[in-house]
């Protein structure tokens, strides 16, 4: 989708986003990040629904995956998920779309508040309610919520 076409999706720029900004050691930590974001996210202002399996310590977001993999392929990140000049000049020219949406702004707060401290994802995200309630391949969904724009 990405090499030769202009088809990128807010999500897509999310990603970007965070590893511009982030220091993930590990894809699992990104995972993990996104749901303990949207876990705690009470506006739910989210692009589309965010669909998340519990794994036996922690989360997987085929989305981001898929996302992943794309920005990999188009050799806009590293290995070690860092963006390389490509990758930051792509983020550069879609970074202004986000601003229209407060979830972006809330998963930089949370990563202002973890610091260097990433790691802490891994552990924090067994303690979530929501989390610790579902079974190992169980799906846990969270749905934007829709604004009624007919009401004044």
């Amino acid at each position: 989708m990405l090499p030769g076409t202009v088809s990128y999706t807010l999500n897509h720029v999310l990603v970007l986003r965070l590893l511009m900004v982030g220091s993930f050691k590990k894809v699992k930590t990104l995972h993990n990040f996104l749901y303990l974001a949207a876990s705690k996210n009470k506006i739910r202002d989210f692009p589309k629904p965010l669909i998340f399996i519990k794994l036996k310590s922690g989360v997987f977001n085929l989305d981001a995956q898929i996302i992943l993999e794309e920005l990999k392929k188009a050799d806009y990140i590293e290995d070690t998920l860092s963006l390389n000049d490509y990758g930051r000049q792509l983020y550069y020219s879609y970074a202004p779309l986000l601003k229209y949406h407060k979830f972006p702004q809330s998963c930089l707060d949370m990563l202002r508040d973890y610091g260097c401290n990433l790691w802490q994802v891994n552990h924090e995200i067994l303690f979530d309610p929501q989390f610790k309630k579902k079974r190992v391949g169980d799906k846990i969904i969270f749905q934007p919520l829709i604004k009624d724009l007919s009401s004044p």
